[in-house]
């Protein structure tokens, strides 16, 4: 296709790039929608599926990673890039609370927003790695998001629910 083809389509640049940004966006939460949808894997497992689909996506698009950190995004884009971030957090917060249904909702997506924040933070160097090291980075990137939620599971089961924050 030629540019004077595709700016009949698009203003600019920035347009195009919101637009790619949000198939992106929005074929992953798809994919992250259809992780064991009956809810029969054990916590661990869906878990780790959940970081392989988005792992595995992003290395199929690398271009997807530079596009939500790097681009200016129009506002249906950036709303997309949130939504996708929300499925991430409501999948782990859906599983914790399967896990421990006591687990108020607030606490749950808390949770779950931590975890994005690991999987973001790792995201980055794993984009960017020679696939030498790359399976080893997905592994560390499992381990450190299972490492944080499994005690979270483990402490609410067995303390009372007055002694869950921090006391200062």
């Amino acid at each position: 296709m030629s540019p004077a083809t595709l700016y009949q389509f698009f203003p600019n640049k920035e347009a195009i790039a919101s637009a790619l940004a949000s198939i992106y966006a929005r074929e992953m939460a798809e994919a992250e929608r259809k992780i064991d949808s009956e809810g029969v894997q054990s916590f661990r497992n869906a878990i780790k599926e959940l970081l392989d689909v988005c792992v595995n996506f992003n290395w199929r698009h690398p271009e997807f990673h530079t596009l939500v950190i790097d681009a200016p995004l129009s506002v249906a884009a950036r709303e997309d890039k949130q939504a996708l971030g929300q499925v991430f957090v409501d999948f782990i917060a859906d599983r914790l609370r399967r896990e421990l249904p006591t687990l108020s909702r607030s606490e749950a997506a808390h949770h779950g927003r931590v975890a994005l924040m690991i999987f973001r933070g790792i995201l980055e160097e794993l984009t960017t790695a020679p696939p030498s090291t790359r399976t080893r980075l997905q592994q560390s990137m499992r381990d450190a998001i299972l490492r944080y939620l499994e005690p979270v599971l483990a402490q609410t089961k067995t303390a009372p629910s007055s002694s869950r924050g921090f006391r200062t």
